[in-house]
């Protein structure tokens, strides 16, 4: 919001500061401030005086004292947002050196890792705010989440055979290795759950795969996700989830049609790192299946 005595140029502050005659009670500051009708009172024009040396020009406006940038919003939005994105598209790892060498052998010159991560959290922060306001302009029902998760159940045997002399412990690095694990998919909206799978050893034994794979997705969402959808008699829904590998647009939007699902207005994406401040993972709902 502009203040309106920030309107007073700087022929008019020197026109009023040329009467300023100190000790003399009609030209002190309050004095002129009263008789100009300033705004900002006797205060503002001592502000001006403490810059003015007599001459009109010392009285323009004059930098806030903010940071300089370092480097442009262009060259933060293409030497380190897309070139991240498109390393993680590679499926390549990337740290903050790494985009350092980068940034520096494209501009010439030192950056300090500092200066690259605080625009980088910058950034980060403000395409999670504009893609949240992006959802907030649709009804929270057209809203589908899809995501995963995996859960370990561990059984601890607390009695053992041991041969005599050997240690009746065993000691391991990795628990989660002795420890069998569910996959578990699932889409809900903004009011309920709608489908959900759960991938377990043996499925994962009998299909001969380590995890969850783009076919296996698809076909959840043609056999599972697009029948009920048909059901909810919801229109124009919009599928949101994170950029894994299992998530491919074309073949996402092949199996909701494979599942007579059409009114599929748009997938939506969002970045890994920001989907766990957006998908409702740790939802109620989500724990409701």
């Amino acid at each position: 919001m502009i203040r309106k005595y920030d309107k007073y140029t700087c022929q008019f502050k020197h026109n009023v500061l040329q009467e300023y005659r100190p000790e003399i009670y009609s030209y002190e500051f309050k004095a002129l401030a009263k008789r100009f009708k300033i705004k900002g009172g006797h205060k503002l024009i001592m502000s001006w005086y403490r810059r003015w040396n007599g001459d009109v020009d010392s009285l323009k406006p004059t930098s806030k004292g903010c940071r300089s940038r370092t480097m442009t919003r262009k060259q933060v939005r293409h030497h380190i947002l897309e070139f991240v994105e498109s390393m993680n598209n590679k499926h390549v790892a990337v740290d903050y050196n790494v985009v350092q060498a980068h940034i520096e052998s494209v501009l010439k010159r030192k950056v300090p890792i500092r200066t690259i991560r605080r625009y980088a959290d910058n950034s980060f922060w403000e395409n999670i705010g504009r893609f949240r306001r992006s959802l907030q302009r649709i009804n929270n029902d057209r809203l589908i989440f899809i995501d995963e998760t995996a859960i370990y159940s561990i059984i601890i045997h607390h009695k053992t055979l041991v041969t005599p002399g050997e240690q009746p412990l065993i000691l391991v690095t990795q628990p989660s290795a002795y420890a069998k694990r569910y996959n578990f998919v699932g889409a809900i909206n903004g009011s309920q759950s709608i489908a959900c799978m759960t991938l377990t050893p043996e499925d994962r034994n009998n299909w001969r795969i380590k995890g969850i794979r783009q076919w296996v997705i698809n076909k959840w969402i043609t056999d599972a996700l697009a029948p009920v959808i048909n059901r909810l008699n919801i229109d124009n829904t919009y599928l949101i989830c994170d950029k894994s590998r299992a998530h491919n647009e074309a073949n996402m939007i092949q199996a909701l049609r494979a599942g007579k699902r059409k009114s599929v207005k748009k997938i939506l994406y969002m970045s890994t790192a920001s989907a766990k401040y957006v998908l409702p993972v740790d939802d109620s709902l989500w724990y409701s299946f």
